[in-house]
């Protein structure tokens, strides 16, 4: 089995907020009624009147400005049903009274006794059957033996990087984004086509969706997987969502969790993964993929609070790329979802690179940026990485791989709705990336670089019936 490191991440800073409870019960409304109410009697005598309620020579004082809660009236009325059934407590009348007024309170103790010890019982129930559910839904699920050999290759292996939406339930961006019919989409028909998997968006937390796709992995020959660390709701985080599937035995593994996001990404504990692959007896590579932090913006609009978390990101995984490849000159290949878009989106030159993804590529190899504010160099580092990047490198521009758009007769329309939020649509973002470091090997090499979007209308092996029952029209966008 691969040997683990955990790297985490020190947390910056954590805000907590808390909302004041303010109960509607007056100030000025007494505790309870004289012992001299009558059984049954109505909560505002028949005969009072306002001013007489508000004489000082009263026995009720309470004002009309306040109602009193419905809870306030139900706790008035079991003092006065405790009166009723203990009978009311005069202090004067000797030392008969005495022993009765300790039998009343012997009695009063045993039923605040049977009260608590209810409560424990009730709130210890309450908790094993959060822990069960946590052990059962939350905990990583026992894998099947392996069936099929490890892979060896002298020749070629099929690498993918793909964002599967699969996110923790009740989480989507539209009315349905069929989880299990896509789930069961990319086990049968995706899956068998590759050999090494780099998968974003596989969040584990309350379900056993990824756990189905790992131990069906498993049946089709991903002997070895490495996947973000599992987190519990009192931890009020989930994973990070990644997931690394080989048929190639995986030498080593390591994990890099960030600090906590912003908006809903503070939730999910986003980093990377590593996994050293044993390509054969004397080719091996260091595979990583990682997901940072999004933006919410209206497609995907410039945000410079989302923009320097995700250059501290880069910063961080710099860091761990190094610190898990200084050992050797294997050559390097980093996937994954960055959520930066590479495309200047400039009509007269269609294949320049927006600030953000020359910035990004400058944290990723060690140079750093200016930061203006600080008048400083910022996430610069001694060690130097030369990426290269594969898609930029085959197309000659940043191929789009999120907010596609199709063109049916002669008009534009989304290339899927299902996944993508309509403020995103026909965005024609370039968000994913395939980063090289051949570290001056030339004994392995990137060769065949596609855009595979997945759709449902190309694949050969569904019928025209079965295409028209599917709900979704593609995966996602992969590079």
């Amino acid at each position: 089995m691969a040997s683990v490191q955990h790297y985490q991440a020190h947390e910056m800073s954590e805000l907590a907020t808390s909302d004041e409870f303010n109960d509607d019960y007056p100030s000025n409304y007494p505790s309870s009624y004289p012992s001299s109410s009558r059984e049954g009697a109505p909560l505002l005598g028949d005969n009072a009147s306002q001013e007489s309620l508000l004489s000082p020579t009263s026995t009720l004082a309470p004002t009309l400005q306040h109602k009193p809660s419905f809870f306030n009236r139900l706790r008035s009325l079991f003092h006065r049903d405790n009166q009723a059934r203990f009978g009311p407590i005069d202090s004067e009348s000797g030392p008969e009274n005495n022993s009765t007024l300790k039998a009343r309170k012997s009695r009063g103790c045993g039923v605040r006794i049977s009260g608590c010890f209810v409560c424990l019982l009730v709130s210890g129930l309450a908790l094993f059957l959060f822990l069960l559910t946590s052990t059962l839904y939350l905990s990583p699920a026992s894998l099947p033996p392996t069936r099929l050999p490890d892979k060896s290759t002298n020749t070629t292996a099929q690498f993918l990087t793909l964002n599967i939406f699969m996110r923790p339930p009740g989480v989507k961006n539209n009315a349905d984004d069929y989880k299990d019919e896509r789930l069961d989409y990319i086990i049968r028909y995706i899956l068998p086509e590759y050999d090494v998997v780099a998968i974003q968006e596989a969040f584990a937390f309350a379900n056993r969706r990824i756990d189905r796709l790992i131990r069906e992995a498993r049946y089709l020959g991903f002997n070895y997987h490495v996947a973000s660390p599992r987190h519990y709701p009192w931890e009020l985080a989930a994973d990070g969502g990644l997931l690394l599937l080989s048929r190639f035995p995986i030498k080593q593994s390591d994990v890099l969790e960030f600090p906590r996001g912003l908006h809903s990404d503070w939730l999910s504990c986003k980093g990377a993964l590593h996994a050293l692959i044993e390509l054969n007896a004397t080719r091996r590579i260091h595979l990583y993929t990682s997901h940072t932090q999004a933006s919410y913006d209206v497609q995907g609009a410039f945000n410079e609070e989302d923009t320097r978390m995700r250059y501290s990101q880069f910063g961080l995984l710099h860091r761990f790329i190094h610190s898990t490849t200084a050992q050797d000159t294997d050559p390097i290949l980093l996937t994954g979802d960055l959520n930066v878009d590479a495309s200047a989106h400039n009509q007269s030159t269609p294949t320049a690179s927006s600030k953000a993804y020359t910035q990004m590529m400058d944290i990723l190899s060690g140079k750093g940026v200016w930061d203006t504010s600080l008048h400083e160099t910022m996430w610069n580092d001694t060690w130097r990485v030369d990426w290269k990047d594969m898609g930029y490198t085959t197309f000659g521009h940043h191929p789009v791989t999120f907010g596609d758009k199709l063109i049916v007769n002669h008009t534009e329309v989304p290339a899927e709705t299902a996944l993508t939020h309509t403020d995103q649509w026909m965005t024609l973002q370039s968000l994913d990336r395939i980063l090289w470091a051949s570290r001056n090997t030339t004994e392995l090499a990137i060769h065949n670089v596609t855009i595979e979007p997945f759709a449902v209308r190309d694949n050969t092996a569904l019928t025209k019936q079965q295409k028209a029952k599917m709900h979704f029209s593609q995966i996602s966008g992969t590079l």
